[in-house]
C-alpha cells in the first residue's frame, strides 16, 4: 500500500477489476477519461476480465503497474497506473481514472497523481514522468499543474472526443519540479 494525504493506492484484485469494468461502461466517466464514451462498451465483460490475467497478474513487472485508489474510509474510487517505464532513461508514463463520480473535483485525483509520482520518483529513482489528456479536460490539466507538471506540447487533432478530432495535451514532470 502507498499512502497519500487523501488516498491509499493498493494492488488490483479481480473484484476491483470487475468494478473497473463497470466504470468503463459509464459514458460520462469514459468521456472525461478518454474523450470517447463508447470505446469500452465495445469490449465484452468476459474479454475484459481476461485482461486481468494478462495485464495485472502476468505483468507484475517493473515496467508497468496498476493500483486501485482508495479513500480514507476505504472506498474504492478509481485506478492509477504507470507504464512504459525506462529505468535507464529514468522515465515513465502515468494514467488515472476516478470512476466514482461522487469523488470528482474533491482533490482525490490530484492526491493520487501526487502519491504515485512520489512513489515512482522514490522507489525507482526516476527523473521524469509524463501524462496526457485531451485539451478540453481542463479539470485534469489544472490538477496536474498543481503537482508541478508542465505542459510540454500539444499533439494536434491526435485524439477523438465524441468523434471530433481534438488536440492532445502532453505534460511532463521532472523530479526537481515536483510539488509534494
Amino acid at each position: 500500500m502507498i499512502r497519500g494525504k487523501l488516498v491509499t493506492l493498493k494492488p488490483f484484485t479481480r473484484g476491483m477489476f470487475n468494478t473497473y469494468y463497470q466504470w468503463r461502461q459509464d459514458d460520462e466517466v469514459m468521456y472525461w477519461a478518454t474523450g470517447e464514451p463508447y470505446l469500452s462498451s465495445l469490449i465484452s465483460e468476459e474479454a475484459f476480465m481476461k485482461r486481468y490475467d494478462t495485464d495485472v497478474l502476468e505483468s507484475r513487472q517493473q515496467e508497468s503497474g496498476m493500483l486501485g485508489i482508495f479513500t480514507e474510509t476505504d472506498d474504492f474510487i478509481g485506478e492509477i497506473s504507470y507504464r512504459d517505464m525506462d529505468l535507464v532513461a529514468g522515465t515513465a508514463v502515468i494514467g488515472i481514472m476516478i470512476g466514482k463520480k461522487d469523488f470528482w473535483g474533491k482533490g482525490y485525483g490530484t492526491d493520487a497523481v501526487r502519491t504515485m509520482s512520489q512513489f515512482l520518483f522514490d522507489r525507482f529513482r526516476l527523473r521524469r514522468l509524463q501524462l496526457d489528456t485531451w485539451s478540453g479536460n481542463e479539470r485534469a490539466i489544472k490538477a496536474y499543474l498543481k503537482i508541478g507538471f508542465q505542459v510540454e506540447g500539444t499533439l494536434r487533432e491526435a485524439v477523438l472526443v465524441k468523434g471530433v478530432p481534438t488536440d492532445q495535451v502532453v505534460l511532463g514532470l521532472l523530479r526537481s519540479e515536483f510539488i509534494s
